[in-house]
């Protein structure tokens, strides 16, 4: 089978079982709870992910520059549009034009909530991302799509 097609399927199958299952806690019980278990649920998924690419990538998985290496496997993965900027050694921004999670919502009419999910998982996604880099890297957003922002922009900086 041709290695894009099980991307593709793969890929499509992730982000569905993601809205899925937040639907239907969503419709079982409320937003709020169904919110509270997503959290939960990105407090440990983004471990599992960063220290798999790590393994696939070889690396030592410590600082800003392997930290980048790998997130932009993510971003790749997942099919953001994105850059990265360096702005010296120790600060790297990232710039997402457009956000597959933002779009799926979109595409839903569930526009309206984003910025609340995005405040619960977005940050923490990717704090938890960083932290298998090390302790010694921070993490700021400056601006999001969700928020009628033109760009999420995402800051991180070695201590």
């Amino acid at each position: 089978m041709e290695q894009k097609i099980v991307s593709e399927y793969f890929k499509r199958s992730y982000f569905a079982v993601d809205g899925l299952w937040f639907m239907m806690i969503e419709e079982e019980f409320s937003f709020d709870k169904a919110l509270e278990i997503d959290e939960n649920v990105w407090r440990i998924l983004p471990k599992i992910q960063a220290r798999k690419v790590k393994e696939l990538l070889g690396l030592e998985g410590v600082g800003l520059a392997d930290f980048l290496r790998a997130i932009e496997v993510k971003l790749e993965a997942e099919e953001y549009d994105y850059e990265t900027k360096e702005q010296g050694t120790k600060h790297v921004q990232i710039v997402i034009r457009e956000c597959p999670w933002y779009t799926i919502l979109r595409n839903a009419n569930r526009e309206h909530l984003a910025h609340r999910i995005a405040d619960a998982i977005c940050s923490l996604e990717f704090r938890v991302w960083l932290k298998e880099f090390g302790e010694q890297l921070d993490f700021e957003v400056e601006s999001r799509l969700c928020t009628g922002d033109p760009v999420c922009l995402l800051n991180f900086r070695a201590k």
